[in-house]
């Protein structure tokens, strides 16, 4: 299918959570003219913690590679889990790009991580003693046992300060947007799809997350037809 950009965050290869296996599955079905990685693609804090690398990963980054080799425009916007390429941005590498922060239809393209310290909260940080890896490693379980649900789903959706940490980043994010002049902000980090309007002083600011690859397994597609959609794994 031809489509003008797709939009994809927070893979993290290197996590035993990541479905690299099924964003392979869904990239096949696209020729787009852009592609925009918007962070945390590659899990670097988790490698250095242990090396976890699967055939799926390389088949998926290879897959991206192809994309590049054959003209699409491949835009790598670093995350926080990805900052040590932040020390290479910005870097021009043929038909692809490393940065920390791009434009698309005047649409600011940020992976999100740099308002961590105005929102006061990181939403891992919500997991408190049971820590990141460890609810992986439940929702694994979960989802080996059959169940379409993950306990770090149902903490950001339930837990009062991960609620209030959701929506001040996105206020945030949609003011930084409005504060730039841009029409709306596309990012990622907080592992919550979203597709929605933000009021900033009397402006509509077009908020847009692209959600991750452990949970939700959602994206971003943009066509001349339909403008902007959010679709997940399987659609």
């Amino acid at each position: 299918m031809k489509v003008k950009a797709l939009f994809i965050s927070d893979t993290h290869f290197g996590s035993k959570g990541s479905n690299a296996d099924k964003l392979l599955e869904t990239l096949k079905k696209y020729e787009p003219e852009e592609i925009y990685l918007i962070g945390d693609i590659i899990d670097g804090w988790l490698l250095k913690k242990r090396v976890y690398w699967t055939q799926d990963f390389t088949n998926a980054i290879r897959k991206l590679l192809s994309f590049s080799k054959n003209g699409t425009k491949v835009t790598y916007v670093t995350g926080n889990h990805d900052d040590f390429l932040r020390s290479y941005s910005p870097a021009d590498l043929g038909n692809i790009q490393i940065v920390d922060k791009a434009e698309f239809n005047n649409y600011l393209i940020i992976h999100g991580d740099q308002f961590d310290g105005v929102v006061k909260l990181k939403w891992l940080g919500v997991l408190g003693s049971i820590g990141y890896e460890l609810a992986i490693y439940i929702d694994r379980i979960i989802k080996k046992l059959g169940f379409k649900y993950y306990l770090s789903s149902y903490l950001k959706r339930t837990v009062k300060s991960a609620v209030k940490f959701i929506t001040d980043f996105e206020k945030q994010l949609a003011y930084q947007a409005f504060i730039n002049g841009n029409t709306g902000v596309i990012c990622g980090h907080i592992h919550t799809p979203e597709n929605k309007i933000i009021k900033v002083k009397d402006t509509n600011i077009h908020y847009l997350n692209s959600g991750d690859w452990i949970e939700s397994n959602s994206y971003i597609v943009y066509s001349n037809n339909n403008g902007f959609e959010i679709k997940s794994y399987g659609q």
